[in-house]
This record gives structure tokens, C-alpha cells and sequence, in this order.
């Protein structure tokens, strides 16, 4: 059996909905994970692509884009006594593609200002 097929049975959903389900794992598990990494302008770079690195070992991912700007934190980049800052939801931009059985999905996590929250959307499904 393939690896598709493993799980099929536990999923009441078509493809397409399944594909979108895991693009959502995805986002949230990228997100939850990470939030209140220690941040430095040293290690941001490294951060991300750890956060790149771990997203694309899960199942389905073909690609994960991560970008940390620490100009955007809730503390505008000020890095604490102890020199550092640490990982908040207005610093990630996330880009991750999935693909199950052809089906391709681009998800987003960006922090929009207007309405004061990280959002996790779907931007490709097809």
C-alpha cells in the first residue's frame, strides 16, 4: 500500500480536502512550535531555516519559506539585557506547499496589521 493509502480509511474527506487539512497541520505546527525561540540578528537566519528545515522532513511538504523579521517584533527589534530577543507571531512569514496524490496547496502564515493577528489561509489549491 502506498503511503497515501495508509491513512485513508480514518479520513472522511476527498482528496482536495485532505490536501487542504494537511497544509493546516503544517502552518499551526510551524507556528506553535517556534513562538518564544530565543532571536538575535545573529541567529535568525539559522532559526529560519531550521524552521525551513523541520517543516519540510513532515509528510507531504514539498517546500517550506520561512522569514524571520526581527524589525517587525512587538519590541521593534530592541533585544532585551540578556541580548536577545525572542520569536513573536508578527516576526514569522511563512510560505509552505504541500502536495497529496497531484494535488498541490500554498499556505500562508503572515501577521496582518489590520487585524492585529497571525493568519494561517490557504493561497493555492489545485
Amino acid at each position: 500500500m502506498d503511503k497515501e493509502g495508509i491513512a485513508d480509511d480514518y479520513f472522511v474527506c476527498n482528496d482536495r480536502e485532505r490536501t487542504a487539512f494537511e497544509l493546516g497541520i503544517k502552518l499551526g505546527s510551524l507556528f506553535h512550535q517556534f513562538i518564544g525561540a530565543p532571536v538575535t540578528e545573529d541567529n535568525a537566519k539559522i532559526l529560519s531555516r531550521a524552521m525551513e528545515e523541520t517543516t519540510e522532513r513532515q509528510a507531504y511538504v514539498k517546500s517550506a519559506k520561512i522569514n524571520i523579521d526581527l524589525g517587525r517584533g512587538k519590541r521593534e527589534g530592541k533585544e532585551g539585557v540578556f541580548e536577545y530577543n525572542t520569536l513573536t507571531e508578527d516576526m514569522i512569514e511563512a510560505e509552505i506547499t504541500v502536495e497529496y496524490k497531484g494535488i498541490e496547496a500554498i499556505g500562508i502564515l503572515k501577521y496582518i496589521e489590520e487585524l492585529n493577528y497571525p493568519l494561517m489561509y490557504i493561497d493555492k489549491l489545485e
